[in-house]
């Protein structure tokens, strides 16, 4: 090296800076927030089909902290897979509602009530009413078969196993992961091989209602996930089923027969007492027409 030129000017190298990095992993994160999956440039055009904002969910209430809406059957609350437009979330944020906290995750293939708060501060005192069962819940729920007796309650602790890259909630012991969950049921009305429960929650497990009916040998109608899997000759080829009679209803292979009827609970700022009802969708009561009421309540 010539002294009198000095030092050379150093090589850029090959490997981005680590604010670099950053800077292009914000970006990227911006990106996928901003588009779907299926708009990035290089992979194949998925074309989500338009759906109304008000066919998803409609609102219930709504204050400056907290937001209640009645979600239709067939769309998450936040946006996954297939469905990013077509969630509750999004169809919100297209009626000028942005920064939500989902606090009640109903299961895309259920209808009615769901919560969610438009500010931090909220989101944690409605969390923590969750969790502490400050929160009723009050579900409809329409099981396969006839259950015995007017009233019951399940005990069954639930937890995730899994398998490869899916995960599945079920009963699970305690020693294995399981979490307390506890189910109320109480019967409103019986017939065509059907039961009208009324179900209050404690614990709120992932799929709570749909797993401990199916665990007790009556699964909710039209509930693939958990229906009852065996050889035997199905229970529907015996009785007197609704598949049977023209004049009962089914349900769309996106819905299952459980609706979220009644939410009390204390404002998460105010503290008053709050109640919230969503009407039950007609075609579930129709899923069992002429049934002998038990509890009209």
């Amino acid at each position: 090296m010539d002294p009198k030129r000095g030092a050379p000017p150093p090589k850029r190298s090959a490997v981005p800076s680590a604010s670099a990095n950053k800077r292009k992993a914000i970006a990227t994160s911006k990106a996928s927030t901003a588009a779907p999956a299926a708009d990035k440039p290089g992979r194949t055009q998925r074309r989500e089909p338009s759906v109304p904002a008000e066919d998803i969910c409609t609102i219930v209430y709504c204050d400056a902290d907290l937001l209640v809406v009645n979600k239709s059957s067939g769309f998450p609350v936040v946006p996954s897979g297939a469905f990013h437009r077509r969630s509750v979330l999004v169809a919100l944020s297209e009626q000028g509602m942005g920064n939500l906290y989902p606090i009640s995750l109903l299961d895309p293939e259920a209808t009615g009530l769901v919560l969610l708060s438009r500010s931090e501060v909220a989101a944690q005192a409605l969390r923590w009413n969750w969790r502490s069962n400050l929160c009723e819940r009050q579900y409809l729920a329409v099981a396969q078969g006839d259950i015995a007796g007017a009233r019951g309650r399940i005990t069954l602790t639930i937890g995730a196993v899994r398998n490869g890259r899916t995960t599945k909630h079920q009963v699970l012991p305690l020693e294995l992961g399981g979490r307390p969950a506890v189910t109320t049921w109480k019967l409103l009305a019986r017939g065509r091989g059907l039961s009208r429960l009324l179900v209050t929650l404690q614990g709120g497990r992932c799929h709570q209602i749909r797993i401990h009916l199916a665990a007790i040998g009556f699964p909710i109608v039209n509930d693939r996930a958990y229906a009852l899997q065996s050889t035997e000759v199905p229970l529907a080829a015996l009785l007197d089923t609704p598949q049977k009679h023209h004049d009962a209803s089914t349900l769309p292979p996106h819905q299952i027969a459980l609706h979220c009827a009644r939410v009390h609970m204390p404002h998460p700022i105010t503290n008053q007492p709050m109640e919230f009802t969503a009407p039950v969708p007609r075609i579930l009561l129709d899923l069992m027409p002429g049934a002998w009421v038990v509890d009209a309540t």
